[in-house]
């Protein structure tokens, strides 16, 4: 179930990834500044990132697995008719399409890959991110060379993987469908419960530990957003290497994500998960300021290291967000992969802005100081102990759900 559900997460994400690549064939074709390129980035954030909370919502409520494989197909179509389009709007318009279908897919995607990982959900969840960021970190060196072999044409090698990923996704979303029931609404605990009756006081303490949580991954996000989306169109603009120089930089620092959430799960299922947030962000500022101050293998270690650095929160700031709201991970998995990550875009305008006024080095250095910031966060949050404290219901809900997929697992869901 979990290989299916990556490869689908593969296949969607491999869209988002093109971006970065595309990003000079868009300043070229329509003529647009830094500030320019950083809204395209900012826009195809909204659609993909920010607007997930509210499929996240639908998810808890309805359950609707269609969205996996329809996701995965409105992502692929939409990339490629942005490269396609014939002016500067329309381009926008599919790029936000395409970011639609990436909001469609995760919420159902990652709740459901997260209840079928059992005890070890930081491992598990790892497995079913990996599919993601090896799609997200293919995605730029594969559209450069599609491109330079075929032209704007080349990108519909993307709808390869999309149209399997939503069969596939498809075929083992629709045997569940029939005995799908709406999630329970939140709400007061029926009588009986076995719900603490200090949840009021453990609701506000556990908005404020998944607010910390969403700055540091808005933070990671402006990290891993301003150095994806600089790297080509410094290399490219600055230093005037091949364009697939810099498609494939970002490919070995998003790829190296992959490898990055393998180790950063199973380390933070053995040492825990704040030490795991705080060590990833110690690392990265030297690495950052010296990205774009050296050349040949200096620069692909520094990329693949950074790149491991980087996404190897990604798993591990959800499993913690759940452990902490147990009872909504639809929204959560809206709120920390839709909302925190869009916000990226955010980022890479106002870094976008810099690059404008200053060069693009300068805003290069900007995002190296970023994790400094994203360390503060991390130790404002709690132990890993008072995350998993007894003021949940995850020992109700999300069992019974657990239950539920493993029977769907073997009834058909695969």
């Amino acid at each position: 179930m979990l290989a299916g559900l990556s490869f689908g997460h593969l296949a969607t994400d491999l869209s988002q990834g093109a971006i970065p690549t595309l990003l000079p064939l868009f300043k070229a074709k329509y003529h647009l500044s830094y500030t320019d390129i950083g809204f395209v980035v900012l826009m195809s954030n909204i659609s993909s990132s920010v607007i997930q909370p509210a499929f996240g919502i639908l998810s808890d409520r309805l359950r609707l697995r269609w969205l996996m494989p329809a996701g995965a197909l409105v992502a692929g179509i939409g990339i490629v008719l942005a490269v396609l389009a014939p002016h500067y709007g329309t381009m926008l318009a599919m790029v936000f399409l395409s970011g639609v279908g990436v909001a469609a897919f995760h919420p159902e995607g990652y709740k459901f890959a997260g209840l079928a990982s059992g005890e070890r959900r930081a491992t598990g969840m790892s497995y079913f991110s990996v599919g993601g960021n090896i799609g997200y970190g293919f995605g730029p060196a594969a559209a450069g060379v599609a491109i330079h072999v075929a032209g704007n044409y080349g990108m519909a090698y993307v709808l390869a993987f999309s149209i399997p990923a939503a069969i596939l996704l498809w075929r083992a979303a629709a045997p569940c469908a029939g005995r799908d029931s709406p999630a329970p609404p939140a709400g007061p605990a029926p009588a009986g419960s076995a719900r603490p009756a200090r949840r009021p006081r453990a609701g506000k303490a556990s908005a404020a530990i998944v607010s910390l949580l969403v700055v540091f991954v808005v933070l990671r996000s402006w990290i891993s957003s301003g150095v994806s989306s600089f790297i080509p169109l410094y290399f490219t603009g600055v230093r005037h290497a091949d364009p697939r120089i810099g498609g494939a930089l970002v490919s070995v620092f998003l790829g190296a994500g992959a490898i990055g959430t393998l180790l950063g799960g199973q380390v933070a299922d053995r040492w825990g998960h704040r030490l795991m947030l705080i060590l990833s962000m110690v690392i990265l500022p030297p690495l950052l300021f010296m990205l774009p101050r050296t050349s040949g293998i200096w620069v692909l270690l520094i990329a693949l290291v950074s790149g491991m650095a980087v996404v190897s929160t990604f798993a591990v700031a959800m499993v913690m967000a759940q452990s902490v709201l147990p009872d909504r991970i639809g929204l959560i998995s809206g709120l920390i992969i839709g909302f925190a990550v869009g916000m990226g875009g955010v980022g890479v305008t106002v870094l976008g802005s810099i690059a404008d006024r200053w060069g693009l080095l300068r805003a290069m250095d900007a995002t190296a100081l970023l994790p400094a910031a994203a360390v503060g966060i991390a130790l404002l949050l709690p132990p890993d102990s008072r995350l998993r404290g007894p003021d949940d219901a995850r020992n109700h809900g999300p069992a019974q759900q657990r239950r539920s997929i493993s029977a769907e697992m073997q009834t058909g869901g695969r």
